[in-house]
């Protein structure tokens, strides 16, 4: 007696028609399916200037983007300069290629794993110059305080004009290297998928003052929690939207799917059934992972909407509330 297959949308259906030719066909035309996006993205991630990958910053948001992504590996190095005898660092263009070197090395490492280039200010800016070779091809870019205005005032925008992975910025709105005015420019003029996530009263380290935690009614750990959770969400948009209009095929859906269809070696309806039924479910599994992290996300607006419209007081006892703020003496 034939199993009963599951309900599909009209949607599902239509992506299973599409990958059925291709999956019966593969055995013939030797077609190798592409596991990429589904598997687990592996981290390189790159220190500022002024402190290596061990400072307690680096150690802190290796541990955030580990729980956050939840990589294969989160990798990290120290660019030359910084070991030994204290020295300033020289200009991002000279330190690309230590970083696209090692960049390569972990790719081949992790050959079937997405790659995602993470940096924290100057790592940030030659992450970029690396994303923008041609033979790296990196899932996404995550610029931590990325430092768009130099000390001289000059706009360090060029590498990210060049840019064509997805970039998302996590900018602190009292970071002096990177007004967010002047950032909202440059992202309007990007050919590339962009994103930004602002740390309210974060500087460019996203340290927060007590007074501006108070105000906000968060702690500083909150803050950057909320930060690697929106970079999450940003890194599962891009491998899904990668998914559903990638150039390979409508196929690479979930691991479980395509080793369906590698695996399945009798009947053509049967060879379907699992086909279908490893999409569904991992759509089904993706789902409900977003509707999960919104509605965390929403529930945490609420709380700090309502925390955000309570009233503060002066010394002379004049109210206000974030949204019609009062100049304090």
């Amino acid at each position: 007696m034939a199993s009963k297959r599951p309900r599909s949308t009209e949607s599902d259906e239509q992506v299973v028609q599409q990958c059925a030719p291709m999956i019966r066909g593969a055995e013939s035309s030797s077609v190798k399916f592409n596991n990429y996006n589904h598997n687990p993205p592996v981290v390189v991630f790159a220190h500022g200037a002024g402190a290596p990958s061990t400072s307690e910053w680096m150690t802190r948001w290796r541990t955030l983007l580990a729980n956050a992504l939840n990589p294969v590996e989160v990798v990290t190095f120290d660019y030359p300069y910084i070991s030994g005898r204290r020295k300033a660092a020289p200009d991002a263009e000279k330190l690309v290629g230590f970083h696209l070197e090692f960049v390569r090395k972990v790719a081949a490492k992790y050959p079937e794993h997405p790659l995602i280039l993470i940096g924290k200010s100057l790592g940030s800016r030659v992450s970029c110059m690396v994303a923008a070779e041609n033979d790296i091809g990196a899932l996404a870019v995550v610029c931590l305080g990325y430092p768009l205005k130099a000390k001289n005032g000059a706009i360090r925008d060029e590498t990210l004009m060049k840019l064509t992975a997805p970039i998302m910025f996590v900018q602190g709105s009292n970071d002096n290297f990177c007004p967010l005015k002047l950032l909202e420019v440059v992202r309007q003029k990007l050919k590339s998928l962009n994103d930004l996530h602002v740390i309210e009263h974060g500087d460019h380290s996203f340290q927060i003052a007590k007074k501006n935690l108070e105000l906000t009614g968060m702690t500083h750990e909150e803050a950057e929690q909320r930060a690697a959770e929106s970079i999450a969400m940003f890194v599962s948009r891009i491998k899904n939207e990668k998914v559903i209009t990638g150039p390979t095929n409508t196929c690479e859906l979930e691991v479980d799917a395509i080793q369906f269809c590698q695996e399945s070696k009798s009947v053509e309806e049967e060879e379907c059934q699992n086909v279908e039924t490893g999409i569904l479910m991992s759509r089904k599994k993706f789902r409900k992972k977003s509707e999960m992290i919104l509605k965390k996300r929403h529930k945490s607006e609420r709380i700090l909407k309502l925390k955000l419209s309570q009233r503060i007081y002066d010394k002379n006892g004049r109210g206000s509330t974030i949204e019609k703020a009062i100049a304090l003496d």
